[in-house]
């Protein structure tokens, strides 16, 4: 099902090859409503020690529903957000996570795009028009993905939680942990913004709306895709978004409403 809450700024906004970028979430934004996510890839690989598996999931079990309960003031989520972070960022630095444990993880489990989404990108590709990935997830394995599926595009920028390994071993992540309630913190490149007046953001939280300078949402064209808790968040994606697509909807209605 499709909501479009933004009609007046899509018949204003008229995307174009040389005038709009794009700004997108990957877990279960480009990727598939049921699609693992990329913290989820080593646990569900089979391969990663049982006592990590374990503490991964009652972290999950404890912390996801808040992330999508959208009762929860955002003050009050990104708390937990940031909690939860640095807990399961704890955890890879207590097992010792190994890059080639990481690496065969991300070979066993079917990370998978949503529908559409892989031709999306290559339209984009196609036409010269910038994607910056910003994620929450672990941007290894993002880089993986996109190498593996051969849509690791020239066109695509990935600001992610990366870990970096030495002597095959984790040794830190760089630079600022990445959650889905601040990614406000992450600058688009000056060219990017310069160069285009128009931005098409994509995500599957409202935190992800935040991937976008609050004075810039006016020329933005802002898509939130809905597959959980649908009657229960409904109403507050409605208010968020231009268009939410909710019951795993694909890239091939987007694109027919924008006309890309």
């Amino acid at each position: 099902m499709i909501y479009i809450n933004g009609k007046e700024k899509l018949d204003r906004i008229k995307l174009e090859k040389d005038n709009f970028y794009v700004v997108a979430d990957f877990d279960k934004t480009l990727t598939d409503g049921n699609s693992f996510s990329t913290w989820e890839v080593l646990c569900k690989s089979g391969i990663a020690d049982e006592e990590y598996s374990k503490k991964r999931k009652e972290l999950y079990n404890q912390y996801r529903p808040i992330e999508i309960d959208t009762t929860i003031p955002e003050d009050e989520k990104m708390r937990h957000m940031e909690d939860w972070w640095k807990k399961h960022v704890h955890l890879f630095y207590e097992y010792n996570l190994k890059e080639d444990i990481l690496k065969q993880a991300i070979k066993k489990v079917d990370l998978k795009y949503r529908k559409g989404a892989e031709e999306f990108l290559f339209k984009m590709k196609e036409s010269n028009v910038p994607v910056v990935i910003i994620s929450a997830g672990i941007g290894n394995i993002i880089l993986d993905f996109l190498e593996e599926t051969k849509t690791d595009y020239d066109n695509i920028e990935i600001v992610s939680n990366f870990i970096k390994f030495t002597e095959g071993i984790i040794d830190t992540f760089e630079g600022k942990i990445i959650h889905s309630f601040n990614k406000n913190i992450v600058n688009v490149s000056e060219d990017i913004k310069n160069d285009r007046k128009y931005i098409l953001l994509l995500g599957d939280t409202t935190g992800d709306i935040k991937m976008v300078d609050e004075e810039k949402l006016n020329d933005t064209i802002t898509v939130g895709f809905l597959d959980e808790n649908i009657e229960e968040s409904l109403q507050y994606y409605n208010n968020i978004f231009d268009i939410v697509i909710t019951k795993n909807g694909t890239y091939d209605e987007l694109s027919e409403i924008l006309n890309i």
